[in-house]
């Protein structure tokens, strides 16, 4: 009878564990569930992620606007040195004595007196050819200018105008001498070989463009000379135009 006793306290003793066993395990099971409720509660609220989502729609459409303004905005590259191109085209109202019109632009400007530069002249004593004379860049693009370096021989002029068109019909004046001077400098240097007495090599004239003179672009560039300033035929080494090129647009004067 004790045997038995002992028995039966035994086995409601490992009832009673199991039982524990099963509780505490429930209990962690519904921890769990619930932490994990929870977790997915706090996710779905936080201001944090909400944020990032905000910030991420705001950053797209940013994006998206950038990108709509780049399409329609013109392509403006910066003012540089643009006429130095063989694909820009040059001519003259005469072709001269020496060079041809085109060393004028060349890229690497030459120091041969007679090859490198363009002059308007009868004969090697320089007689001018007699009327004014224009020399007239042609643009393979639209171009505005903000200024114009006119590298003269000691043949050089003081009164002439500079002009822009898009159909070499109506020119618009960019530059006249007569009214313009403030806005052109002037440097000498060099020795001509062709007199004995002081005559410089260089004479160069840096004239400025005001930002109204070129509201729009052109396709065609004239130096217009009206008077030789020493009474020979004018003569040029270079005639640079520093401005920049549109690419999306072309309006007219």
């Amino acid at each position: 009878e004790m045997e038995q006793r002992r028995c039966l306290t035994m086995v409601r003793v490992k009832g009673s564990k199991k039982k524990q066993h099963k509780s505490v395990l429930a209990w962690l099971t519904q921890a769990v569930i619930l932490g994990v409720i929870v977790w997915y509660v706090v996710l779905r609220t936080s201001p944090l992620v909400g944020s990032r989502e905000s910030d991420t729609k705001v950053s797209s459409s940013k994006l998206l606007r950038v990108q709509e303004q780049a399409s329609s905005t013109p392509i403006i590259v910066e003012p540089s040195l643009i006429s130095r191109d063989p694909a820009i085209k040059v001519t003259t109202d005469v072709r001269g004595n020496l060079g041809p019109p085109i060393v004028m632009i060349q890229e690497n400007p030459g120091s041969d007196w007679l090859k490198d530069r363009w002059q308007a002249a009868s004969d090697m004593h320089g007689t001018a050819i007699p009327g004014v004379h224009w020399i007239v860049l042609e643009f393979p693009k639209p171009t505005t200018m903000t200024k114009v370096v006119l590298d003269w021989e000691a043949a050089f002029a003081r009164d002439y105008r500079i002009e822009a068109s898009n159909d070499q019909q109506d020119w618009t004046i960019l530059f006249d001498s007569h009214v313009d001077s403030e806005r052109r400098t002037s440097e000498e240097f060099g020795q001509s070989p062709g007199v004995k007495s002081k005559t410089p090599l260089h004479i160069v004239h840096t004239v400025t463009m005001l930002d109204t003179d070129v509201p729009v672009s052109f396709s065609f560039l004239r130096l217009y000379v009206r008077k030789s300033a020493m009474g020979w035929g004018v003569s040029l080494w270079q005639f640079d135009v520093y401005g920049t090129t549109v690419g999306s647009r072309t309006i007219g004067l």
